[in-house]
């Protein structure tokens, strides 16, 4: 079996809202982001699909100012928050990478 990552749902805030997390991957130091939004929870790894960047320029920032998309900082692709699919931006069409989770009364359980 696979490390996981127990996430708390009370951590969350009133969506849409992230928590942002780490992992290893191959022995390198990744991140990934959960995303509570319009009452589900979404997982994804935190690397845009233009260039090899994570998302979020503060820290767990992933979302535009009004939360309805996430968005990369560090050149403006837009992708919806649902799918993970790039809508507006150099990477239009693409989508984030999902990571596996299952959900509990508590927690959410990233498998790594």
């Amino acid at each position: 079996m696979g490390k996981s990552i127990i996430l708390l749902k009370k951590d969350f805030g009133p969506g849409p809202s992230t928590l942002k997390f780490t992992f290893l991957e191959n022995g390198e130091k990744k991140t990934g982001f959960a995303l509570l939004f319009e009452g589900s929870y979404y997982v994804y790894k935190n690397q845009c699909q233009h260039l090899p960047v994570e998302l979020d320029w503060l820290d767990n920032n992933f979302l535009e100012d009004d939360g309805g998309f996430i968005i990369c900082a560090t050149h403006g692709a837009i992708y919806e928050p649902t799918s993970g699919l790039c809508v507006s931006g150099p990477c239009k069409g693409k989508s984030l990478n999902t990571m596996a989770y299952t959900i509990t009364r508590d927690e959410l359980v990233v498998t790594i």
